[in-house]
């Protein structure tokens, strides 16, 4: 018998990803932004959470956070409306939603953020950077309160053919690439691997896992 997995941002990079591989594996349910044509639809700029969590139905082996938003503005342009934009869909709406959501989940369950290097690196999007560097101490703040739950973290490198990896120019590109393993991109399929691994792992709390190619 398949076991349920939670995914939101269901038409994410990473969640096309997880479900192409694991689809025969799990039984996923997809929450998706904005897509008339999918069942469960739900905006990380909403305040109704109770909604949402109350059309999911299961017994949650994992929780898997895949939404996002891309850095988008420079610090010398930004206003404090795309600062509240990024820390809801990273940190205030993620919060909300466990907290509704908590009773579904099995024992043990995952509760999985993405974050990435620009937590130790920064930004040129500050918003963006302070939002994945808050996601360690969500990650942390979350496990005290729910300890029947693990929680982790998996902060990534530049990911080949991603949606930042293809806005990008080629010289920033090198950038990155010179600052990873052999000059290498982070491959997608290294990083569902180990939400995989994470997802069956229960030794694994509390954990922030760098998929970044030793980025120094």
């Amino acid at each position: 018998m398949k076991e349920d997995i939670l995914i939101f941002g269901g038409n994410s990079f990473l969640a096309k990803a997880f479900n192409e591989k694991y689809k025969d594996v799990y039984a996923i349910q997809n929450v998706y932004r904005n897509d008339q044509t999918q069942q469960l639809n739900f905006d990380f700029e909403s305040d109704d959470t109770q909604s949402i969590s109350n059309k999911l139905n299961g017994n949650f082996k994992a929780v898997l956070f895949f939404q996002g938003l891309n850095p988008s503005v420079g610090a010398k342009d930004i206003g404090p409306e795309h600062f509240s934009r990024m820390l809801k869909v990273n940190l205030i709406t993620p919060t909300l939603l466990i907290k509704n959501l908590a009773g579904k989940l099995s024992e043990g369950a995952l509760v999985l953020f993405i974050s990435s290097v620009a937590k130790k690196k920064g930004s040129y999007d500050p918003a963006y950077g302070s939002a994945k560097a808050g996601l360690i101490g969500l990650m942390h703040s979350l496990a005290n309160a729910y300890n029947q739950l693990r929680f982790n973290v998996v902060s990534l490198g530049l990911v080949e053919n991603s949606p930042v990896f293809n806005n990008m120019t080629e010289d920033f590109r090198q950038k990155h690439a010179g600052r990873m393993f052999n000059n290498e991109f982070i491959k997608v399929e290294d990083v569902i691997n180990v939400v995989a691994e994470l997802i069956n792992n229960k030794g694994i709390n509390r954990a922030d896992i760098e998929i970044d190619g030793g980025y120094n």
